[in-house]
C-alpha cells in the first residue's frame, strides 16, 4: 500500500511539473513571447496609454504590445529564442519585434524606466536592439541594462560582452525638429518638441565592454565609455536580483 501511494505522489508531481511546462512549450513552439515571472502589478496593452489588462506568469506578450509595471514590481520576458528582458518597477516598454528573422532582428524599446538583456548569441545580420527615446544598444550575445530617464538621457551598462551603442534617435530627433522650425513661415509661432538641437553632424557609435557604461543626453551628446565596478553595482538590489535570476538560467 505504500509503494501505491508513492506512485501516485511521484505521478502527480510528474503531472504538476508538466503543466507547469506546458505554457512553456506552446510558446516555444509558436515563436511567442512568454512571461516567465511577474511580481506586483504587471499589465499589457495595445497602445501606450492602455487599456490595460493585468498580466501574470505563463501569459504571452504579442508582438507591438506594450508592458506597464506600476511601483515595486517586475517581469521577466522570455524570447523564444532563449533571450530574457526583464523590466524593473514603474516601467514602460515596447516589444516592436521579438523574432529573429534573415534580415530582421528582435527590437524593443524602453519608453521609461529600467531594463535588463541577457541575449542569446545571434548570428549573420540578426540584431538584438534596444532602444529609447536618445539611444540604441545593439548587442551580440551579451548582459546589459539599460535606463531610460525622466529627462530622456541614457545609461547604458554593459556586464558582459560588447555592445555598441549609439545615439542615432536623438540626432533624427534634433534634426526633425530643426526641420520643422525653417520650413515653417516667418509669421508662424513654431512649438518644437524633444530633444534640444544639436549639430548636424552624423550620429555617433560607441562600443563598450564589459564593466563600461555610456550615457546620452536628452540632447545626443555621449560619454566616452567610463568604468564602474562591480562590487558597487551589485550593492543595488535591481543589480543583485538579475544577476541571481541570470545564474539560474546560466545552472538549468
Amino acid at each position: 500500500m505504500k509503494n501505491v501511494r508513492n506512485l501516485r505522489a511521484a505521478a502527480l508531481a510528474a503531472a504538476l511539473v508538466l503543466a507547469a511546462a506546458v505554457p512553456f512549450l506552446i510558446a516555444a513552439s509558436s515563436g511567442g513571447s512568454l512571461i516567465s515571472y511577474a511580481s506586483g502589478q504587471c499589465y499589457q496593452g495595445a497602445g501606450s496609454q492602455g487599456p490595460w489588462a493585468e498580466v501574470k506568469q505563463g501569459d504571452q506578450v504579442a508582438e507591438g504590445s506594450y508592458v506597464k509595471t506600476e511601483a515595486g514590481s517586475r517581469i521577466e520576458i522570455t524570447m523564444a529564442d532563449g533571450s530574457v528582458l526583464r523590466l524593473g518597477d514603474s516601467t514602460l516598454f515596447l516589444l516592436e519585434t521579438a523574432k529573429a528573422k534573415k534580415d530582421k532582428g528582435m527590437s524593443f524599446s524602453v519608453i521609461l524606466g529600467k531594463a535588463w538583456a541577457k541575449v542569446k548569441t545571434v548570428t549573420g545580420g540578426q540584431k538584438f536592439e534596444v532602444k529609447t527615446k536618445t539611444a540604441v544598444a545593439g548587442v551580440r550575445g551579451t548582459v546589459f541594462s539599460v535606463l531610460a530617464q525622466q529627462d530622456a538621457g541614457t545609461v547604458v551598462k554593459v556586464f558582459e560582452g560588447l555592445v555598441a551603442v549609439n545615439n542615432k534617435p536623438a540626432r533624427e530627433g534634433a534634426e526633425g525638429a530643426k526641420a520643422a522650425v525653417d520650413g515653417a513661415k516667418k509669421t508662424e509661432r513654431v512649438e518644437v518638441a524633444g530633444p534640444k538641437e544639436v549639430s548636424k553632424k552624423a550620429w555617433e557609435e560607441m562600443i563598450a565592454k564589459a564593466m563600461t557604461m555610456i550615457k546620452v543626453a536628452s540632447n545626443g551628446e555621449m560619454t566616452e565609455p567610463l568604468a564602474f565596478e562591480l562590487e558597487v553595482e551589485k550593492k543595488d538590489d535591481w543589480v543583485a536580483w538579475n544577476m541571481e535570476r541570470d545564474a539560474k538560467l546560466k545552472a538549468q
